[in-house]
């Protein structure tokens, strides 16, 4: 079952354009619609999957971040870069607060909560996919939780990460209001989102890896985020890029558009998108928004 918003989840207005039409590369093949806000440009996915039945479109091993499986090179090449971006993931933490609670909101395995707690952080995790869930108890021994409501019961955090989720939450709104709430004076939200004003996403088009309908419902650039942000009297204090990313997404895009990975291909275009974002406005694959009150 599908519903169709009738208004932009960031400004709330009721006319829009079609953007897109982009299929589901990874699993189904269904085609999916993207629509853009007419008042802020917005891009998000309309119609969408009712959260009760997205789950179906997460089952396939395509669907790594939740799984420790290596199938192919390029899972391989995904955990050799998540094994080099988690180190940076801890120190940037460790440079922007002192050591003390940290929440991983979507923290799937339990990856960064486990590198964290070897920093000697206090560790908190929410994750709603019970197969990830409980791999990342054992892995991390804490207990994560399951459900918004128990995130209520918890202290306050001096950094909520959000890591590539932000894009995958039905009740965006809600969500930001309740993170936002449970950050401790001068405490700092990390937001990583892909970046659809990046040069990869303009060389792929409907192909482009990070428009992975329907698990992504919105597609950020940086001034929907700054308005999304703006909207819950968030500042961002400062944006980071992912540069790996452009590398793993062109591979994954390539693949879409023609058949195979095409490395040479995939490499090039991912160090075209880098040199673009460096030299554009940080219109990187993917960006890391550094936020808080």
């Amino acid at each position: 079952m599908f519903e169709k918003l009738t208004s932009c989840p960031i400004c709330d207005h009721k006319e829009y354009d079609n953007f897109m039409i982009c299929k589901d590369h990874m699993l189904t093949g269904e085609s999916f619609a993207i629509s853009q806000c007419k008042n802020c440009s917005f891009l998000f996915t309309n119609p969408r999957p009712i959260l009760s039945e997205i789950g179906k479109y997460y089952h396939s091993d395509e669907y790594i971040s939740h799984s420790n499986q290596l199938n192919n090179i390029r899972d391989l090449l995904y955990k050799l870069a998540r094994f080099y971006t988690l180190r940076n993931k801890v120190k940037l933490i460790n440079s922007l607060s002192k050591k003390n609670n940290v929440m991983d909101f979507g923290c799937g395995t339990g990856d960064f909560l486990y590198s964290c707690r070897q920093s000697s952080w206090n560790i908190y995790g929410y994750e709603p996919e019970e197969k990830a869930r409980k791999q990342a108890e054992i892995k991390t021994k804490a207990s994560i939780n399951k459900t918004l409501l128990e995130l209520k019961n918890l202290p306050q955090f001096e950094i909520i990460t959000l890591w590539h989720v932000l894009e995958h939450i039905h009740d965006l709104n809600d969500t930001l209001s309740l993170l936002k709430g449970k950050l401790a004076k001068n405490g700092k939200l990390l937001l990583a989102v892909p970046n659809a004003a990046s040069l990869d996403a303009k060389i792929y088009n409907e192909y482009w890896a990070a428009y992975d309908v329907p698990r992504h419902l919105y597609h950020f650039t940086q001034k929907t985020m700054r308005t999304l942000l703006h909207k819950h009297a968030l500042k961002i204090y400062q944006t980071l890029p992912m540069t790996l990313d452009a590398y793993y997404v062109s591979m994954l895009s390539e693949k879409y558009k023609n058949g195979s990975q095409n490395l040479i291909k995939s490499f090039t275009n991912g160090y075209k998108s880098n040199d673009y974002g460096k030299k554009n406005k940080l219109n990187y694959s993917s960006i890391i928004y550094i936020a808080g009150k």
